[in-house]
């Protein structure tokens, strides 16, 4: 089926590879015929509730209609047919590409047609007409809105224990996402603090391991997983060097190490803590399976390209003054001689 994604304007090309991502996990393919800024056009063999309940950076998921110059809108709505008698058309301008006369232009005329065959209901239609105005005037109709608002209600200072260092619960969910696991596979955080990546993995049906070197730590990722209630998590204390021993093989690593004077790396360099930490994965790490890590530089990149390969980086600023990148590495699947 083909759909239409209003993607979040935060990182549009980080929200796009997460719906790839999450497409390629749960089903059988995707592909994008047309990329067009916050507008994702995508075809996949996914249901719609299922994308919509893993992502984080997505506003809207709908049936897609037709994409076009935002003059030929009309006259593409003329035969499009909507379940039920009463719709309304709702538009929504992305990147500033259009002005907010033009919006209410489009869907006035858009409104004037399709009212020959349905009747306006703006408070509790039948179908809405969801209209996105990136670079082109993409229609479709709305299938579900995504709501964010529970993000919110896990961030940090919102959960049992609590700890300034943390990623934001929708950047947690992202970088679980860009790995391409899927529910009932095992998802690793070898340095997990409050537990907020395993939060988000355990949410979405994955088996959730974590470990970390403070005690604290994992006391405080017990009480904010059971609070969310998440169940069935193994945790253990243990440094990243250990996790061999103790976990077996995971389908995925997911994880924010220490990266600097305000992270604890117990007074070892995080360049030795980097080397040490990358060796320890590409032994527990399944073939073919993915290390989603968040890194402080570009420079940091060059500890993983000895055990993985890279996929993907994108820089993403995770506080208003700080820029990290997430990385996806992939281990090399091994071939018989």
């Amino acid at each position: 089926m083909r759909l239409l994604l209003e993607l979040s304007g935060e990182t549009p090309e980080v929200a796009r590879a997460e719906a790839r991502a999450v497409c390629l996990a749960e089903g059988n393919g995707f592909s994008e015929p047309e990329k067009n800024g916050r507008a994702l056009v995508f075809d996949t063999d996914v249901e719609p509730n299922v994308i919509a309940g893993r992502l984080a950076l997505a506003w809207s998921i709908s049936a897609y209609h037709v994409s076009c110059e935002l003059m030929d809108a009309p006259s593409m709505v003329q035969e499009m047919q909507l379940p039920g008698k009463t719709f309304r058309v709702t538009v929504r301008r992305l990147g500033g590409h259009y002005s907010p006369k033009e919006s209410a232009d489009i869907a006035g005329k858009i409104g004037d047609i399709l009212s020959r065959k349905y009747k306006v209901d703006l408070e509790n239609p039948d179908a809405e007409v969801r209209v996105l105005l990136s670079e082109r005037c993409h229609i479709g109709i709305l299938l579900r809105e995504i709501d964010r608002s529970p993000f919110e209600s896990r961030k940090s200072e919102n959960r049992p224990f609590t700890h300034p260092i943390s990623l934001h619960p929708k950047l947690a969910r992202v970088l679980v996402n860009l790995t391409g696991v899927s529910k009932g596979h095992g998802v690793l955080d070898p340095f997990c603090g409050t537990g907020g990546i395993l939060l988000e993995a355990g949410l979405m049906g994955m088996k959730v391991m974590g470990s970390d070197i403070d005690e604290r730590m994992i006391s405080g990722s017990r009480q904010n997983l059971k609070h969310f209630g998440v169940e069935g998590a193994e945790l253990r204390l243990c440094d990243v060097s250990e996790i061999t021993s103790q976990f077996k093989t995971v389908d995925a690593i997911v994880t924010d190490p220490p990266y600097g004077r305000s992270a604890s790396t117990n007074k070892e360099s995080v360049e030795s803590l980097y080397k040490r930490s990358f060796d320890s994965f590409s032994e527990i790490l399944k073939p073919g399976g993915k290390l989603a890590i968040v890194l402080p530089s570009e420079e940091h990149v060059k500890f993983g390209l000895e055990n993985f390969t890279l996929c993907e980086k994108y820089p993403v600023r995770v506080h208003r003054s700080l820029t990290r990148y997430f990385c996806i590495f992939e281990k090399s699947i091994q071939k018989l001689p």
